[in-house]
């Protein structure tokens, strides 16, 4: 039998997964009526970027439903904005009736806003990049206060940032960073949902190597949370390094395209790409279509065991860090 501590841990992941499930389909369902249950008059579409919510709500469960402290605070990025109305609602923060009118004058907002929303919006996130760097300042004005007795020692908070990683594009984002590095920055998280792709482009993967350079140089920690409990397992039976290898060399374009066919595709690409590894062979074999669909796509990101990990580390200390979170768009 597994001992308690083991147990209670489980049940509080199976808890939050059920979380999770309920903040996600309240998300898209938010989106979905905006844009094609409620009533139009020109029939023009909202929008409201349902891919680009779904790949951040396992981080924004993980920050909200368990890490995070009455003391931090939260800038989310623009495009999630659905997911944490969600939030809000099952916090009793936001009403169904705002929900319904997302997007719509007096609903929820498009992006989290601390004028126009009723639910508790720590900063404004419109613009892109501006959250990011909204957070830095944050921060360095809590130490000021707290150097002046303003902010009691245990009243400290941290200050999250949830960025998309195409806004790692914006300058000012590097600006706040040397600004950051000049006044040694701490109690400063930020975390990107790294999905490979923005609205008009895919982020090339050889610059998240130098992203997670120029961070190490500027004094902050870099967290690379890559693979999934499951995965982690699976790369650890015979075979799972040649799977671990194919997964890190893939284009990003045919792992998008994987992912949205299917266990089956994945299958046929896996099976013919692997024919020299029996090993490997077996191991894919093991798995039906849709739990081999599950496997190679839930990346770090959408794994909570490894978040909550990821998250409880970094809480030991005040060091800045900075989190590079690979999770699938849509």
């Amino acid at each position: 039998m597994p001992d308690g501590s083991l147990t209670a841990k489980r049940q509080e992941i199976a808890l939050l997964r059920r979380l999770e499930e309920r903040i996600l389909w309240l998300a898209a369902w938010t989106i979905h009526n905006a844009n094609h249950l409620r009533e139009s008059r020109d029939g023009l579409k909202v929008g409201g970027h349902q891919a680009s919510s779904a790949s951040l709500t396992t981080i924004m469960t993980a920050l909200y439903m368990k890490a995070l402290r009455p003391q931090d605070r939260v800038a989310v990025k623009p495009h999630a904005s659905p997911v944490f109305h969600a939030i809000q609602h099952l916090f009793g923060r936001q009403s169904l009736d705002n929900l319904k009118r997302f997007r719509a004058l007096g609903g929820a907002q498009s992006y989290p806003s601390r004028t126009k929303d009723v639910d508790d919006v720590d900063f404004s996130t419109g613009s892109v990049g501006l959250g990011v760097a909204m957070t830095a300042f944050a921060s360095l004005t809590q130490d000021y206060l707290a150097a002046r007795g303003a902010v009691k020692p245990e009243k400290m908070g941290r200050m999250i940032s949830l960025l998309g990683d195409a806004e790692l594009d914006e300058g000012n984002i590097y600006e706040a960073l040397i600004e950051a590095c000049k006044h040694d920055i701490r109690n400063t998280w930020w975390i990107v949902d790294y999905n490979r792709q923005s609205l008009d482009a895919t982020t090339q993967d050889r610059m998240f190597t130098r992203y997670g350079e120029i961070f190490e140089a500027a004094g902050w920690a870099v967290e690379t949370l890559k693979w999934s409990r499951r995965q982690r397992e699976a790369f650890a039976r015979p075979g799972g390094d040649k799977l671990q290898a194919w997964i890190e060399t893939a284009p990003n374009d045919l792992f998008s395209a994987l992912t949205y066919q299917g266990g089956a595709a994945w299958r046929e690409r896996l099976t013919a790409d692997l024919a020299d590894s029996p090993e490997a062979l077996a191991l894919i074999a093991a798995y039906k279509d849709v739990d081999l669909a599950e496997l190679m796509t839930e990346l770090g990101g959408h794994c909570l065991e490894t978040l909550l990990e990821a998250f409880e580390k970094a809480s030991q200390d005040d060091r800045p860090r900075f989190f590079i979170a690979y999770t699938v768009k849509g």
